[in-house]
């Protein structure tokens, strides 16, 4: 019995130190062992109502400790908690699963016009996703939406997504009349610097995504995975196509 009783008093006084700094575990270690010890006694008949001599106490914590367990806490900082305790739950262990994990290539967090946010994790719902960079006053930019909205009413349920991102915030009424006379749907969101990287300094530029939210290698000629100028319904859906594949 003392020696299962020892086993429990060990068992406290690790989840005591667990959360202490190094001075004061040493200081708190000493303290809880002492009072701990001379109450061990007065546990034994409490704890006999409920645990017999034959009781294997092992089995009914699903724990394991040494001999030595009281003493090396004594006086230990606790400093790391055991792997067991700091995995994630999840469904099926990483060896088991065959999904690769989600590290897309840009970490963004944007807000549409009607104040939604819009973050990378959009890619993962959709096939592929087309982030078009314009600006108000581009004639460009401007003239071409009409083509990409009817790009995205036709390809948003093949798994399609669009996002249209623009930087002129001080010229809010003009994005909000050319969305207006473009007859936009898909998202028109206010620029993020996580996007820098992919500036061509030209407007319209065009990027596309997987759903793993990996660039695709679309470009036509001025940057490696952009597309720089303005394009048609046609070779727009062409383009598309060929990634939803």
């Amino acid at each position: 019995m003392k020696k299962k009783l020892t086993a429990i008093v060990a068992v406290l006084m690790a989840l005591s130190l667990s959360a202490c700094s190094p001075d004061k575990a040493k200081e708190e270690g000493k303290k809880i062992k002492k009072d701990l010890e001379e109450k061990v006694e007065d546990l034994k008949d409490d704890v006999s109502k409920y645990v017999d001599d034959e009781t294997d106490l092992e089995a009914l914590t699903g724990t394991s400790t040494s001999t030595s367990t009281s003493e090396e806490l004594s006086g230990a900082f606790v400093s790391e908690p055991k792997e067991d305790f700091m995995a994630f739950t999840t469904s099926e262990s990483a060896e088991d699963s065959t999904d690769e994990y989600y590290s897309p290539d840009i970490i963004f967090t944007i807000s549409d016009l009607d104040g939604n946010t819009i973050n990378e994790n959009e890619f993962s719902k959709h096939k592929v996703t087309m982030i078009n960079f314009w600006e108000p006053w581009c004639g460009p930019c401007v003239s071409e939406m009409p083509e990409i909205e009817k790009l995205y009413e036709n390809y948003k349920d093949k798994g399609l997504y669009i996002i249209g991102v623009f930087s002129a915030t001080d010229q809010l009424d003009d994005v909000k009349s050319v969305v207006k006379s473009a007859g936009t749907t898909y998202p028109i969101a206010i620029y993020d610097q996580a996007f820098d990287i992919y500036q061509t300094g030209y407007v319209p530029t065009t990027i596309f995504i997987d759903q793993n939210g990996h660039i695709l290698p679309a470009s036509n000629g001025y940057s490696e995975h952009a597309i720089v100028g303005a394009n048609s319904y046609e070779n727009w859906a062409e383009l598309v196509e060929s990634f939803l594949k």
